[in-house]
Order: C-alpha cells, then sequence, then structure tokens
C-alpha cells in the first residue's frame, strides 16, 4: 500500500514539473499564431507594466500581489486552479489506488482491535473469578488451618495409640513367653533335682546295705525275689515259624 501511494506521487510530481518546463520563458512571449497587432499589444503592455512596476518599487509601495486564479504561464504566482486541479487529481489518484487496501487494512484492524479488546475483557473476567476465588480462600484460611490442625492432632492421636497398643500386644506376649519359659524350667529343674535325689538316695542306700546287709540278708532278699517271680504269671509262649513249639 505504502509503495502504490509514494508511485502514484512521483508520477504526480512527473507530470507538474514537464508542465512547468514546458511554459518556460517569459510570460509576455509572443504567440506565433497570434496576429501581429496582438504581438504589438502584448509587448506595450509588457513593457509598460515592466515601467510601471520600476515606478512602484521605486516609490516603496509594498502592498498584497493579487491572487492569480487561471494564469497558469505566472511562475512566480502559481494559479489557484492548477493548485486546485492538482490536489483534486492526487486526491483521485490515492482514492483510486489506495481505497481497497486502506479499507482491507482499516477492516483488519477493527477486527484486531476487536479481537484485542474480546481477550483482554476474557482476561479481566478470568482475572475477576481468581481475585474472588483467592478472595474466598483467604476467608476460609483460618477455618482450614483449625481443620488441618484438629486433623493432625486426631492423626497423631491415633498413631501414637496404635504404638501402645502394639507395644502392649509385644509386651504381653514377651510376659507370656518368659512365663512358658520360666515354667519349663521349673519343670526341668524339679525333674533334675528328683532325679538327682534318687540317684543319691539310692548310692546311700546300696552304700548302708553294703555296709550292713549279712548273708542272711542275702539269702532272704533271693526267697523274696523268688517268691515274687512265682507269684507272677507266666508270659505265654510264642509259636516259632516251622510248627516248632
Amino acid at each position: 500500500m505504502k509503495l502504490t501511494l509514494i508511485a502514484a506521487a512521483l508520477v504526480t510530481s512527473v507530470a507538474t514539473i514537464s508542465y512547468a518546463q514546458q511554459h518556460e520563458g517569459d510570460p509576455h512571449a509572443a504567440d506565433p499564431h497570434a496576429p501581429a497587432g496582438a504581438t504589438t499589444a502584448a509587448q506595450h503592455g509588457s513593457e509598460h507594466g515592466a515601467e510601471h512596476g520600476s515606478e512602484h518599487a521605486a516609490a516603496g509601495h509594498h502592498g498584497p500581489e493579487p491572487i492569480n486564479w487561471t494564469d497558469i504561464s505566472d511562475k512566480s504566482r502559481p494559479a489557484f486552479l492548477a493548485l486546485a486541479v492538482n490536489f483534486g487529481l492526487l486526491l483521485a489518484i490515492y482514492f483510486a489506488i489506495g481505497k481497497k487496501p486502506v479499507v482491507e487494512g482499516l477492516k483488519k484492524r477493527r477486527v484486531d482491535i476487536g479481537k484485542d479488546i474480546d481477550d483482554a475483557r476474557k482476561m479481566l473476567e478470568e482475572a475477576k473469578e481468581r481475585a474472588k476465588k483467592y478472595q474466598a480462600d483467604l476467608k476460609n484460611a483460618d477455618v482450614d488451618a483449625a481443620t488441618a490442625k484438629a486433623s493432625l492432632v486426631s492423626a497423631g492421636k491415633g498413631e501414637v495409640e496404635r504404638v501402645l497398643s502394639e507395644a502392649e500386644e509385644k509386651a504381653e506376649r514377651m510376659k507370656r513367653d518368659a512365663e512358658r519359659l520360666v515354667e519349663q524350667e521349673q519343670k526341668q529343674l524339679r525333674q533334675d533335682i528328683l532325679l538327682e535325689t534318687i540317684d543319691r538316695a539310692m548310692t546311700q542306700a546300696q552304700t548302708i546295705l553294703e555296709k550292713s546287709a549279712t548273708s542272711e540278708d542275702h539269702a532272704r532278699l533271693a526267697q523274696e525275689l523268688l517268691a515274687e517271680l512265682a507269684r507272677r504269671p507266666a508270659a505265654p509262649r510264642v509259636a516259632r515259624p516251622g510248627g516248632a513249639s
């Protein structure tokens, strides 16, 4: 779009410069196709104008110059009509060449601005929602802290109770095991003491018998043993294989 406008401006400038170069020279130069009388009158008017201008310059008169409306040959004062036409042509060229890109650019800019406004509105709404949430969280912070503290205390109590229960169970189990071991040791100790007592008693009895028993006592003990054996029933005889009795 910018390149198009620059090109149009250059074309307009070139056309204006070409037109000015074609009309350079004396503004009152004689037209070759004009009549001879007109040429003489023009020259006379030019001389008279020059003399009149010199007189006014000498007199020190500096009043405003009249506006040049249509004389396009006057180089010192450009014609207002020519300037207006050039400006109108320039605007027409700019409008014809740059209308579509400008309109499209403005539409796109309008869409982009609308999109930016929508995005900003959404961000504002999200920020408001987050602010409300944060404010609610801040209001409930004390309650949440108390709830968390109570939960931690409850969890700690439960953990302490569990540890104490496990310790009590372990102590009870160890107590039962110790009692069982003590009972077994007592039984074993009683048995050992009994065996040792019997052994010592037998040893002492044997010693006493060896010292105090006579031959008659030995004979009497032998007879009592034989009588005891005779009173016991005989064990049944088991038949041997092969018919042997």
